[in-house]
């Protein structure tokens, strides 16, 4: 049996009024609602205890940004790259000829793009009781094709017009790096050229050893 406290009765007090006064009503079906109005509220918990109450956001994450997940790793295959270290290399005493720098020949193997570095460390001797001015260029060679790869010069080292009567060596090292696009495997060099148009250079070269070396460094970029 059914019991009823007082704060439902006074609810469903209103209901049971209106039910009793009204004369087309039969008896059965008077009573059948005011039940159904009784037990409402034990329906109304026992449906909340089915469903629980909603879950709430702890108060230690509110405001926080939840860490963000590491992407996967993607497969693949590993970029083609290498370098060649060179050896010193005595330049010629005829302005202006290139000559292969000993050890500086690498070999592109894939189709595709590709980042290629110089490092070069030159360095020449101007001839004394002279006004002269000169100058070490690099370049990089392609044997493939036989011509120099284009935009690849690279100043390496400059004199000044000195007064006569100074005997001055000059040396400094320069990188250079360009981007190179193949259709098939490419063989590469490094070159360099010593110059002047006044004076005259007394000696000439092209220097790698542990204080500053020589090299030339690719990468497969697509």
């Amino acid at each position: 049996m059914t019991v009823c406290d007082s704060q439902t009765l006074n609810r469903t007090a209103p209901v049971r009024q209106n039910l009793l006064t009204r004369g087309d009503r039969s008896a059965l079906e008077t009573v059948a609602l005011l039940c159904g109005l009784a037990l409402l509220p034990v329906i109304t918990a026992l449906l909340a205890s089915l469903i629980g109450p909603a879950t709430a956001r702890p108060a230690s994450t509110a405001g926080k940004q939840a860490p963000a997940e590491k992407p996967a790793a993607l497969p693949g295959r590993t970029p083609d790259h290498g370098r060649a270290i060179g050896r010193t290399t005595a330049l010629t005493a005829t302005t202006r000829r290139w000559t292969p720098v000993a050890h500086t020949t690498v070999t592109l193997n894939k189709r595709g793009a590709y980042e290629v570095t110089q490092q070069v460390r030159g360095q020449f001797m101007t001839a004394q009781n002279q006004f002269t001015r000169a100058w070490i260029t690099s370049r990089l060679f392609n044997l493939t094709t036989g011509a120099p790869v284009e935009e690849s010069n690279l100043l390496v080292v400059t004199s000044a017009k000195r007064p006569p009567g100074t005997n001055r060596g000059y040396g400094t090292t320069a990188t250079g790096r360009i981007f190179l696009d193949i259709d098939e495997p490419t063989t590469i060099r490094l070159e360099a050229m010593q110059a002047w148009d006044a004076g005259t250079v007394t000696k000439s070269q092209v220097i790698s050893d542990p204080n500053g070396f020589t090299k030339i460094l690719y990468k497969e970029l697509a």
